[in-house]
């Protein structure tokens, strides 16, 4: 898909994801990475390997107990593919940069998309295996950890061939071990806590046709108003 499509796929899926939000009740305020102002929220950056830039696609602020208050960013795919597992494993190592730099900022982390992956393991998603591997890929574990390791799993590859393995069982294992090494030094406490505040949807186009009306959703915003409890 060229850039410019998919640059517009993705604000469509940004726009109707916060719509969906919005639809739920239960926020405050929402805001895209194309507002002006609020944008600067959903931005953030790696702490190595180029320091580059990186950004959520919506985030605001829930209302309600138990999430009352709240701040949630979310990242938004709305696109279908193989890519989508690569892309939660690059959301989980966001999230656990953002929970334990800038605890202040968010409090619930969310990846919606429209498209299920990884359905084998899909009820394993947010456990804490899955955000330890999401967050020590190769590309993780530089950007994040500043963890380039590429000579050493060439070698380690390199002896398990020798010692008898297929170069692609070598080459899996050699990853293994190095993804197993890398998630000691992340702080567990902070993977504990971030486990407990992910969340997961996959949406539709008919799902989206079933939301409360503009009208309805106004009668329900006016009388928290008149309650005071806006």
């Amino acid at each position: 898909m060229p850039g410019e499509a998919m640059h517009h796929k993705g604000a469509d899926g940004a726009r109707r994801a916060k719509a969906w939000l919005d639809a739920t009740t239960r926020t405050r305020a929402t805001w895209t990475n194309e507002d002006a102002v609020a944008a600067g929220r959903l931005t953030f950056n790696w702490p190595y390997a180029g320091q580059n830039e990186f950004s959520y696609d919506v985030g605001g602020i829930l209302f309600g107990e138990p999430f009352d208050n709240h701040a949630f960013v979310a990242e938004v795919k709305n696109y279908s593919g193989d890519g989508l597992g690569a892309d939660f494993d690059d959301f989980l190592a966001k999230c656990y940069l953002v929970a334990r730099d800038h605890p202040k900022l968010a409090n619930q982390f969310m990846f919606i998309t429209w498209h299920p992956f990884r359905v084998k393991t899909w009820t394993q998603l947010t456990d804490r295996s899955s955000v330890l591997d999401g967050c020590t890929t190769p590309k993780n574990r530089m950007r994040l950890l500043d963890i380039d390791d590429h000579a050493e799993l060439a070698a380690t590859t390199a002896q398990k061939v020798a010692a008898g393995a297929t170069a692609k069982a070598a080459a899996l294992a050699a990853e293994e071990e190095a993804s197993a090494a890398a998630q000691t030094d992340l702080d567990q406490d902070v993977v504990d806590r971030l486990c407990g505040n992910l969340w997961l949807f996959v949406l539709s186009e008919k799902q989206e046709q079933l939301l409360i009306s503009h009208d309805d959703r106004a009668l329900i915003v006016q009388e928290r108003v008149r309650r005071g409890i806006v």
